[in-house]
């Protein structure tokens, strides 16, 4: 009898909605909104951008954490996500602001597109449809529709790649084009090497996923260029693979967490760390990263670093992401769980219609 993870009618009868066929389709995902974002009607070039807002959350915001990671080092301008219904006071006429919602009914995202609007910045929405296409549309804002029907966490490629293009496009920055390429190409070949038909036992990521079995997943970036991917993991794993999950990133964890892991009497085994490694990880965070292993980590029930692959930073990012994407489908099968229903977020949003219109 096949294992569990190699046991395709198992992982059938447990994935009916095939999340995990849509995680193995990131690369096309980031193709196919690389087109929109540059055959979208958006307008002509900003005369000046002083900073790049993004709003959204969940999985219709991680493509601005993302973004943030990608232009750290290149753009001559902060990017700034906002999971909230307000923004920042600097927000005025220089800001580029994205809205991106994938249902379009995010009542916090619209919220804040609205008091972007107040400030007179420069907004694009990004969406499905629903109420900030609307929105949009009526107030003659462009609006890059994406296509409907996924659930948003598994449109990574759709929300993150029109915020690209349109920078792109508008030669705000310059440059990414041949890295997102790569991206899609490198997805592919990892998503053979990493998907369901690859066993168990020559496939890292149901190995790690059945590490993680029974354990909090503590998902720490060995820098900040991998300070995204850790997030998504983390939310990746409370979405899909319905754990709890931690995350932070090197070095602010070695001035305050590092001392969390000290207390005597906690349970031994109930912790399972992921650093997320990356080539471009300075040597200084990498000697961290030993140091606090051996000073700190002793009482986690395993260590596992996870390197990324490709050329470009921006193949290097989105290999992390394929990873931990597939490693929370296979954590949700190894739990015996659908991957596809968020019924604690449904009901939520449920209970919120119900109190009324949000302020």
């Amino acid at each position: 009898m096949p294992h569990l993870l190699d046991d395709a009618d198992r992982r059938r009868a447990l994935d009916p909605q095939d999340m995990l066929g849509l995680a193995l389709r990131l690369g096309e995902t980031l193709r196919e909104g690389w087109a929109l974002g540059l055959e979208a009607d958006v307008g002509g070039a900003p005369d000046a951008v002083d900073h790049v807002l993004v709003m959204g959350l969940g999985g219709s915001g991680i493509g601005g954490d993302l973004l943030r990671s990608v232009l750290f080092d290149s753009a001559p301008f902060p990017v700034v996500v906002v999971k909230d219904y307000a923004l920042p006071a600097w927000v005025g006429p220089r800001t580029l602001a994205f809205a991106c919602s994938y249902s379009g009914n995010t009542e916090e995202t619209l919220a804040a597109y609205a008091a972007a609007r107040r400030a007179k910045a420069r907004c694009v929405a990004i969406t499905s449809g629903g109420e900030l296409a609307h929105r949009a549309h009526a107030d003659g804002v462009p609006v890059i529709s994406i296509p409907s029907g996924w659930p948003p966490r598994a449109a990574l490629g759709y929300l993150f790649a029109p915020l690209l293009a349109v920078l792109e496009r508008w030669e705000v920055v310059r440059g990414h084009a041949a890295g997102l390429e790569e991206a899609a190409l490198l997805l592919a070949a990892l998503g053979a090497a990493w998907g369901p038909e690859r066993p168990q036992s020559d496939n890292p990521a149901k190995q790690l996923a059945r590490s993680l079995l029974g354990r909090v997943p503590v998902v720490y970036a060995a820098s900040r260029f991998t300070e995204a991917a850790a997030l998504r993991w983390k939310c990746q794993l409370n979405e899909n693979g319905k754990v709890y999950a931690v995350w932070n990133t090197f070095p602010e964890l070695n001035h305050n967490e590092t001392v969390g892991w000290g207390l005597s009497g906690q349970p031994d085994g109930l912790f399972e760390v992921v650093v997320l490694r990356d080539a471009s990880d300075p040597p200084r965070l990498a000697q961290r990263v030993e140091i606090t292993r051996e000073i700190a980590l002793g009482g986690a029930a395993g260590f596992h670093e996870v390197h990324s692959e490709g050329a470009d930073p921006l193949a290097r990012l989105m290999s992390l992401i394929l990873f931990g994407d597939l490693v929370s489908v296979y954590l949700a099968y190894s739990n015996e769980v659908d991957p596809y229903p968020v019924p604690v977020i449904d009901e939520l949003k449920r209970r919120l219609g119900e109190a009324g219109t949000p302020p």
